[in-house]
């Protein structure tokens, strides 16, 4: 039974994905900004990295987000981890939501403006917010800004993620260091991991 229900959260995983892929590689702003180097959100410069897989339409992504972003910031300023930010497309409208993701942290590349992007995202979709007009505005009235621009080498760098960490759900989180790779699921999971990197 649980063999099956695996099966067919990856099947989900992948057609949400090439959904995403397709939708990035042939549909886009009407005015598309191109930069020379995919922004990646990725902040710190610890030597541990953490890899944290979520879907702003995941209930307990949601729920875990502000504890999860506490113990990050703690960790990203005392230089103890380096965190990746790999939003994960089990939703249909994750697509567009990663893609401004992307495009607030083209407008402004920094650990703050992730964590407001990150914040307004899933306000946004906890308030059911649809639709490229309806979150820009949304958007502007958090005032994140944002800059759009070709997202796709960053979803292919993000496809290839996932599937070297084997990500099967959400919240996800992989830690990679001199002891090698831990996958955690979960929020208790992750937490836990994370206030153990305190030092």
């Amino acid at each position: 039974m649980n063999f099956e229900r695996t099966r067919k959260a990856l099947i989900a995983l992948a057609a949400a994905a090439g959904l995403l892929f397709f939708l990035l590689f042939f549909s886009g702003s009407a005015t598309p900004v191109y930069t020379a180097n995919p922004v990646l959100p990725a902040f710190g410069r610890g030597p541990l990295e953490v890899r944290l897989y979520t879907d702003y339409f995941c209930g307990p992504c949601s729920a875990e987000e502000a504890e999860l972003i506490s113990l990050i910031s703690e960790l990203v300023g005392k230089n103890l981890i380096r965190v990746l930010f790999i939003d994960t497309p089990v939703h249909s409208e994750t697509v567009l939501f990663a893609g401004y993701f992307l495009a607030a942290l083209n407008a402004k590349n920094d650990f703050p403006q992730s964590v407001a992007a990150r914040e307004a995202l899933f306000e946004a979709a906890r308030k059911k917010i649809t639709g490229k007009e309806a979150l820009e505005a949304f958007l502007k009235t958090k005032r994140v800004a944002f800059r759009p621009y070709d997202t796709a080498p960053v979803f292919k760098i993000f496809g290839n993620y996932l599937k070297e960490d084997r990500i099967q759900s959400t919240p996800s989180c992989v830690i990679l260091g001199l002891q090698g790779k831990q996958t955690l699921t979960g929020k208790d999971e992750i937490v836990a991991a994370l206030r153990g990197l305190r030092k």
